[in-house]
């Protein structure tokens, strides 16, 4: 065994995740105060009670995403900030400002409400194919700054070519999945031993067909509807006809990072591959539908609404990844699944 390998202690553990849904509880009503008085979208006054959670999610995607480019970037534009807290605090702060500007931008230029989730789907499809499951393959040996120059300008231009296309945009429903895929080494113990561009290619493809087996299933829960458009006719694949699938799905995207990653996936990892990272994940959809179910109990005793529901339900993945890549919250020591000799990777494995 190695004795570097220290997994984190409950109390740790603990700590992690109420300052992170602490800091979600707070940004979201603080947001949400901001977007109420201060519309991103061009919402008349009797619009704002029903629209405000579409800026509150808008807002905090983008200023997620500006993050995401920047921690894959090697920290760049923040690189020569020699204090690790400094610099974290500074990226906060700057991605927040920028995500505003970004939102805000969508109406500025005249596209509208419809192609909010078109260009975040897309944009969070591309950095995660390219980046995350791609393990950055494109732009690995570049120096931080053009770095984050090429990724910036292949999303941006891979964006504008499939939302002006009958393709309109990659639909959002993978994200809760690959969250839990990446974060329980499930994707990378499925693609062990594949070469970039190919492991990026099957962990996209498998999440995909995750995603028709979750469209199936909600079809037999009564929230789904295939029959139905939905956004752009190449996707054939109807659309959500409850509530609760959305809230559902934000949900699953702010638990499963923030539950495997901050508890280091126990006690599954003692459980071997790949049936430790299945449980992993079944896990999440378990305590997601649970939340979700709780979130929804309190419309009307909590929240006020369904909308506002949605911005809490939503808010958890910005911090989740935060206080993670930032932070270090859970990802500063490393730990062994069940049969893994090199942490976070299965290469190795046969």
């Amino acid at each position: 065994m190695n004795t570097l390998v220290k997994p984190l202690s409950p109390a740790i553990s603990i700590r992690n995740v109420a300052i992170i849904y602490g800091l979600t509880a707070a940004s979201c009503f603080l947001v949400n105060i901001v977007v109420e008085r201060m519309p991103i979208g061009d919402w008349g006054p009797a619009d704002i009670s029903k629209m405000f959670w579409l800026d509150n999610v808008t807002w905090q995607l983008l200023s997620l995403w500006w993050l995401l480019l920047s921690v894959v970037s090697d920290g760049w534009p923040f690189t020569s900030v020699a204090d690790p807290t400094r610099r974290a605090l500074a990226t906060i702060a700057s991605s927040w400002v920028v995500g505003w500007f970004s939102a805000k931008a969508i109406y500025w230029t005249g596209l509208g409400a419809d192609w909010v989730f078109p260009i975040i789907g897309t944009i969070y499809f591309l950095i995660a194919f390219i980046s995350f499951a791609g393990e950055n393959w494109l732009v690995t040996s570049l120096p931080p700054a053009r770095k984050f120059f090429i990724l910036f300008s292949l999303i941006a231009f891979l964006t504008y070519i499939i939302t002006n296309s009958t393709i309109r945009w990659i639909p959002a429903w993978w994200f809760p999945f690959i969250e839990m895929g990446l974060a329980s080494g499930l994707l990378a113990y499925l693609t062990r031993g594949v070469r970039q561009p190919g492991r990026g290619v099957v962990q996209i493809g498998l999440l995909f067909l995750v995603v028709l087996a979750f469209t199936v299933i909600s079809r037999w829960l009564h929230v789904w509807d295939f029959t139905k458009a939905g956004i752009g006719d190449f996707w054939r694949i109807g659309t959500y006809t409850s509530p609760y699938f959305l809230l559902w799905f934000m949900t699953g995207c702010s638990v499963s990072y923030t539950l495997l990653v901050q508890t280091h996936n126990w006690p599954f990892r003692f459980v071997p591959m790949p049936w430790g990272g299945v449980l992993s994940c079944l896990a999440c959809i378990v305590v997601t539908s649970a939340v979700a179910w709780l979130l929804s109990e309190l419309v009307g005793i909590l929240f006020a609404s369904v909308q506002e529901a949605l911005t809490y339900a939503y808010m958890g993945v910005n911090w989740s990844f935060t206080m993670a890549l930032l932070f270090g919250f859970g990802v500063s020591q490393p730990y062994l699944w069940r049969g893994q000799t090199v942490p976070g990777s299965w290469d190795d494995v046969a």
